[in-house]
């Protein structure tokens, strides 16, 4: 085979595989959707939401470690909590926003990396500091939401 061929059948199957990543991304997605609306909806009226993200991403608890599950669910903004419905494992996250300390935007959490930001949430639990980062779809507004929706913000 030439050069070229070889070079032309390396570029189709890297945008096949790209293609078929984003189609089951795209399902995956949109399978979660219901479920997460629905344990949302169960704990919270439409009116108690202030932000919602049904494709957050959690790169975890910073205190259960580098080997803990991460993963995919619904992140949900209260005035006065953020409470964070994980799809698989089923589990939920819940953090009063008085126990937020500080808020910002980083590219990397517990060992991994990423080239976007995330919204990474420094709190205190049980009198020990800890911090969770998302990969959000939009961290800037999640952080100025969350800043205006804290005692003393502007709300």
């Amino acid at each position: 085979m030439e050069t070229t061929t070889i070079i032309g059948w390396v570029v189709l199957g890297i945008l096949g595989v790209t293609l078929v990543a984003a189609l089951v991304s795209k399902a995956v997605l949109s399978f979660m959707k219901g479920p997460l609306e629905a344990r949302i909806a169960a704990h919270y009226g439409q009116s108690e939401i202030l932000m919602q993200d049904l494709q957050a991403n959690s790169f975890g608890r910073e205190s259960a470690g580098v080997w803990q599950c991460r993963g995919n669910g619904g992140l949900v903004l209260t005035a006065k909590h953020l409470h964070f419905f994980q799809f698989l494992p089923k589990r939920d996250f819940r953090v009063s926003l008085d126990a937020i300390t500080e808020l910002t935007l980083t590219k990397s959490h517990l060992g991994k990396a990423t080239i976007y930001e995330m919204l990474k949430v420094h709190f205190s639990a049980d009198g020990q500091r800890d911090s969770v980062a998302w990969y959000l779809t939009d961290p800037q507004a999640w952080k100025d939401r969350i800043e205006a929706a804290q005692p003393g913000g502007s709300l």
